[in-house]
């Protein structure tokens, strides 16, 4: 079907009445409670509408302009929004995002690519250095966050909510910083020295976030969101990670990234990790055992198997009581609700039209179970 077919202008803004039964279901979600259904977030749209949105008009546009500046970062979304049908407990959200693991561009003299994401440049290329790592709030990515949250959330009237920045992964940050060849190394020869970088991040993490969801609750009902999962709870709420963790072993995790998950899961009220592929199996008892944990988000990797191969290690992690957050294709959904528990589980999938997104509500309706 062509992007041309789809405009759903009559449905691409925030139903505040729909989304009063959303809430019910994502507060019920976050406590692996059901209310009338598992929670599912189906999105009509044409592929062509997710290229336009990903890509600039024009050859001679500045990466930097269009993934960064306010008014581009509306347009781009209110664009995508009109050619997009809201089934289930899909909603409109403006993702915030200056890049992956955008802490980084927090720091003090830390040079930026723009490109279709941001690349960050390395400043400890020679050496290790825990004082290099200074929050900057002059830094341009810093006071950018900080001005397109003021700009969305003022110019959204209520059409739209607005996600937390994705600042995650304080092990990412330090391999953008160092090099991740080179941190890998220091991960064998240099503990303590690492351990007080990731805690110098840690501190930028949490002053950085706590400031932005102070800002952004009063526009969110009162809570925050996670922009690329379309997430949302009453209160604060972030994501975890640890990407580059799938280049090492379950001895490391534990000592380079426990610290971090604990202090994290504590600091929010809902905290989530997105499990970045099938490697991170062998982190999945360390995850388990964080208290505070609420969520697990499975991300199938490009090349790798459908989690439909992994069904065992998905309801280990329903049964040690966590959330679970499936990015699926259309044609894995069934076979996910027939094998796992609808308590805690929320499950987000694109479809072509209106009428293959409602059936899919339908059928998780009918498919929900304990």
């Amino acid at each position: 079907m062509s992007g041309a077919a789809f405009n759903y202008m009559e449905d691409s803004m925030l139903d505040v009445q729909r989304f009063d039964k959303t809430r019910e279901r994502f507060a019920a979600l976050w406590e692996n409670e059901i209310v009338d259904r598992c929670c599912i977030s189906v999105f009509g749209m044409d592929e062509a509408a997710n290229v336009e949105f990903m890509t600039p008009p024009s050859d001679d546009m500045d990466p930097r302009y269009f993934l960064t500046d306010p008014e581009m970062i509306r347009k781009r979304h209110m664009k995508r929004f009109e050619k997009t049908y809201f089934a289930g407990d899909a909603f409109p959200l403006v993702n915030l995002n200056m890049g992956p693991s955008g802490h980084a561009g927090y720091v003090k003299g830390v040079k930026v690519d723009y490109t279709d994401t941001m690349w960050y440049h390395t400043i400890m290329e020679d050496e290790l250095d825990p004082e290099k790592i200074v929050l900057d709030e002059d830094s341009y990515l810093y006071r950018q966050t900080f001005n397109a949250a003021k700009y969305l959330c003022e110019e959204g009237n209520g059409e739209y909510l607005v996600s937390m920045p994705d600042n995650s992964g304080n092990i990412d940050v330090l391999g953008s910083e160092r090099g991740a060849a080179k941190l890998l190394m220091d991960l064998i020869s240099e503990e303590e020295t690492v351990k007080k970088c990731l805690r110098r991040i840690q501190e930028i993490w949490e002053t950085s976030t706590a400031k932005i969801y102070e800002y952004l609750k009063s526009y969110n009902y009162g809570g925050s969101c996670i922009g690329w999962l379309n997430t949302w709870a009453p209160g604060f709420h972030n994501q975890m990670q640890s990407d580059m963790s799938v280049m090492f072993s379950n001895d490391y995790y534990e000592t380079y990234i426990r610290e971090e998950l604990e202090k994290q899961a504590a600091f929010v009220d809902y905290a989530l990790y997105h499990f970045d592929g099938i490697e991170q199996i062998r982190h999945l008892d360390t995850l388990l055992s964080i208290k505070r944990l609420r969520m697990i988000q499975w991300t199938s990797v490009v090349g790798q198997p459908s989690p439909l191969n992994y069904i065992p290690v998905l309801q280990r992690i329903q049964k040690a009581g966590k959330g679970l957050l499936l990015l699926l294709k259309p044609q894995e959904v069934e076979s996910m609700l027939e094998n796992l528990s609808s308590r805690g589980l929320y499950i987000c999938t694109t479809v072509v039209d209106k009428e293959e997104a409602d059936a899919m509500v339908k059928l998780a309706k009918r498919l929900t179970r304990e």
